[in-house]
């Protein structure tokens, strides 16, 4: 019969040993911004209920947590730019080095993005590799979506409202060509 040891009784090395199996084995953890929530985009989620068990318990896993993983926001533009800094507070708290921040968007074109969040540098060979998206400052981010937010409500509809245009004033030449032919 297995003995009820409780866990704080088990020495940090085995809890750290427990904390490696319990997250996912994963370089790379992404997270769902929509809206104003952040998710995990794993299927089964992350085990955050570990976190509950005591103050003690709750600093260890989440320090092993904030420290072991790159995190990448994915979503819209609006909604990664609006809800990082939320998954941003406690990766600070818990980090035993600097905090890395990279942005990576697909260009002006592109609704969506990316922002990759590291403890220390060590998951920089992971960024490095990554083949998608060009790499940007958050700042120009921000002022990409605040330009696109300061055009007027027809900017984006004018080529469409020209392509109309066309076809109206070809539409009315054939109709004068034809009349003044009859």
């Amino acid at each position: 019969m297995a003995a009820n040891i409780p866990l704080l009784a088990l020495p940090y090395d085995i809890r750290y040993l427990i904390y490696q199996q319990l997250f996912p084995p994963d370089e790379q953890l992404y997270v769902q911004a929509q809206g104003t929530k952040l998710q995990s985009m794993r299927p089964e989620g992350l085990p955050t209920h570990v976190l509950l068990v005591s103050r003690q318990i709750n600093a260890e896993a989440s320090g092993y947590l904030y420290n072991s993983y790159l995190f990448n926001i994915v979503g819209t533009k609006k909604d990664c730019l609006a809800n990082y800094e939320t998954f941003l507070q406690p990766l600070r708290k818990h980090a035993r080095k600097s905090v890395r921040i990279d942005a990576f968007s697909n260009g002006v074109h592109s609704a969506t993005m990316c922002i990759s969040l590291q403890a220390g540098e060590a998951k920089s060979d992971v960024l490095n590799r990554r083949a998608r998206g060009q790499r940007r400052t958050i700042q120009e981010m921000e002022d990409e979506l605040n330009a696109k937010n300061d055009k007027p409500w027809y900017a984006n509809q004018l080529p469409g409202c020209l392509a109309v245009c066309g076809v109206l004033f070809a539409l009315l030449a054939w109709l004068l060509r034809r009349t003044l032919s009859a």
